[in-house]
C-alpha cells in the first residue's frame, strides 16, 4: 500500500494529555498499529511454523544446519519490513515492532481498548530481577520490550493467561501441573536496545562490544569484556573497522510518546540515571526468540555483532555463513545461537541421569553479566558420557532451553510478590516431572507470564476458594 495512502486511512488523530513531573502538558497523536502476521518469505526449505515432525528429526539426526537456516527465517521474518509507519518516522515498522506487549495483552483480557500507537515502550528486563537482586554484575544500560506474535497474543487474551485467578483455576479447580500449550504459530520474543543520548547534538557513542567468553565461572558483563566500537549517528557517517554508522544497527528514534514512558518508566527509581529526549537513537543490541514449533519450543538468540560474518562464540562462522541471501540490510550484522535442545545430543522430555556435552545458548548483552548466585548450583551441571561434571552455574554457559523449562507459579503465594520459587538454571537437562516443580504450576516454557502475572479479583477469588 502506498505509505500517503496508509497514513491517511489509517492515522487516528486523537490526541491524549499527561501530566508529568513538573506539571507540563505532553500531547501525542495516535496512529493505529497493526500487529503484522509473520511473512511468507520465499526462503528456499524455510516454513513456519515448521512441522514439528521435521523440527524433531532434524534435532534426533543433529542436522544443525538445517536448525541454524530455520533460525535464521526467522529473525529474517521478524525483521522484515511491513508497511505501516509511525507518523514522523522515515522508516517503516518492522514486524516484531507492531506485536503486542504483555500489558496490551492484559488490557484486552479486561476489555480496554488497545491504542497501539507507537512501538512498545522500552522497560528494565524482567530477568535482572528474579533471584538477583544482590548481583551487582548485571548490565543496568539496556531496556526491553517483550512482545507476543499475533497466534500467541490471541491464545493469550482468549485463554487469560496472564490472570492469577486463571492460574489459580488451573492449579486448583482442575488439578493441573502445567497451563495449556500455545499454539504451534507461537512466538515470544525479547528485544533489547541501548538508548544513545544523541538530541544534545552528540554524534559518536562507544559501546561494548562482545569478544567471547571467559574460561572463568564468574559473571563476565560488559564492563569486563574489553572492548568496544564506536557508534556514528551523524548522517552519512562511515563504517570502519571500529566505527560503525548507526545504519548498521537496527534502529529508531524516541518520539515524544518513546522518551516520556522512558522516562517515566526509569525516573521512578531514585537513583535513576537516564533521561531521554526526543530525538535520541535507539539501537537493537539483542533477541531472545522462541517458537513453540516443538513441545519445548525453539530457542534462537540475536545480538548485534562486529564481527557478523565470523563471530565468537556462543556463536560460529559455520552458523553465520548460512545467513540467506534474502536477509539484507542492518539485520545481517546480527549473530545467533541456537537452543533446540538442552544438551547434546538429544535429551527426553522425561528422565534422571541424562549425561550428554554442553549446548550453550545465551545473549551476551543479558546473560553474560550473571555470575554464581543467579543460577541454582546445586542443578546447574552436566554430566558427560565420560563421567565429567560440568559445572554451568554462569551466564557464559547457559541455555534458554534450560532456563525457560524452570517458568512457573506458586499456586499458593499468587497474592503475594513471590510467585515464583523455581530458580534459574544454567545449561542442564530438566525433567518436566522434576521434583523442583512439586506444587508448582508450569507456565509452558513462558517467564513472561510470571513476569506480568495481573492479581486481579485474586483476594476475592482466594475468599471464595477458601469457604
Amino acid at each position: 500500500m502506498n505509505k500517503k495512502i496508509y497514513v491517511l486511512a489509517s492515522a487516528l488523530v486523537v490526541s491524549f494529555f499527561f501530566s508529568c513531573n513538573n506539571d507540563k502538558k505532553e500531547t501525542f497523536t495516535y496512529h493505529k498499529v497493526v500487529p503484522a502476521e509473520f511473512p511468507e518469505l520465499g526462503i528456499a526449505g524455510f516454513n513456519f511454523p515448521e512441522d514439528s515432525l521435521v523440527v524433531n528429526k532434524w534435532i534426533r539426526t543433529s542436522n544443525t544446519e538445517k536448525i541454524y537456516q530455520h533460525g535464521w527465517g526467522i529473525w529474517t521474518g521478524l525483521t522484515s519490513e511491513t508497511n505501516q509507519y509511525i507518523p514522523g518516522d522515515k522508516r517503516p515498522l518492522r514486524v516484531f515492532e507492531t506485536w503486542l506487549t504483555p500489558e496490551e495483552i492484559v488490557d484486552s483480557i479486561k476489555n480496554v481498548p488497545v491504542k497501539r500507537s507507537n512501538r512498545a515502550n522500552l522497560k528494565t528486563p524482567n530477568q535482572l530481577g528474579h533471584f538477583i537482586s544482590n548481583q551487582q554484575t548485571v548490565n543496568d544500560s539496556i531496556h526491553e520490550s517483550v512482545s507476543y506474535s499475533p497466534g500467541a497474543a490471541s491464545f493469550a487474551i482468549n485463554n487469560k493467561i496472564f490472570m492469577a485467578t486463571t492460574l489459580l483455576k488451573y492449579a486448583k479447580k482442575e488439578n493441573r501441573k502445567e497451563v495449556p500449550f500455545f499454539p504451534a504459530n507461537a512466538i515470544t520474543i525479547k528485544p533489547v536496545f541501548k538508548v544513545l543520548a544523541s538530541s544534545g547534538g552528540k554524534t559518536k557513542f562507544n559501546i561494548s562490544a562482545w569478544s567471547g567468553p571467559t574460561d572463568q565461572l564468574i559473571g563476565y558483563p560488559e564492563q569486563d569484556w574489553g572492548s568496544f566500537v564506536t557508534v556514528d549517528v551523524a548522517e552519512g557517517a562511515k563504517t570502519n573497522g571500529t566505527t560503525f554508522s548507526v545504519n548498521d544497527f537496527i534502529h529508531y528514534k524516541l518520539n515524544n510518546e518513546d522518551a516520556f514512558y522512558f522516562n517515566k518508566e526509569f525516573t521512578e527509581n531514585s537513583g535513576n540515571k537516564f533521561n531521554a529526549q526526543p530525538g535520541d537513537y535507539v539501537i537493537l543490541v539483542g533477541m531472545h526468540v522462541g517458537t513453540r514449533e516443538i513441545t519445548n519450543w525453539t530457542w534462537q538468540t540475536f545480538w548485534w555483532d562486529s564481527k557478523a560474518n565470523n563471530p565468537p562464540l556462543p556463536s560460529s562462522k559455520e552458523i553465520a555463513d548460512l545467513r540467506p541471501s534474502e536477509l539484507k540490510g542492518a539485520a545481517r550484522n546480527y549473530s545467533m545461537a541456537v537452543a533446540y535442545y538442552m544438551v547434546n545430543p538429544n535429551e527426553p522430555y522425561t528422565g534422571t541421569n541424562i549425561t550428554g556435552e554442553p549446548n550453550y545458548a545465551y545473549n551476551p548483552y543479558l546473560e553474560a553479566g550473571f555470575g554464581p548466585g543467579t543460577f541454582n548450583d546445586s542443578i546447574s551441571y552436566i554430566n558427560t558420557p565420560g563421567g565429567k561434571k560440568i559445572k554451568t552455574f554462569v551466564g557464559v554457559r547457559s541455555n534458554c532451553m534450560s532456563c525457560h523449562r524452570m517458568a512457573s507459579i506458586n499456586p499458593n503465594a499468587l497474592n503475594t510478590a513471590n510467585t515464583s520459587v523455581t530458580p534459574y538454571v544454567g545449561n542442564s537437562f530438566v525433567s518436566r516431572n522434576d521434583t523442583l516443580f512439586k506444587d508448582q504450576l508450569l507456565l509452558d516454557f513462558a517467564w513472561s507470564i510470571q513476569g506480568n502475572l495481573d492479581t486481579l479479583g485474586i483476594k476475592s477469588y482466594l475468599a471464595n476458594l477458601n469457604k
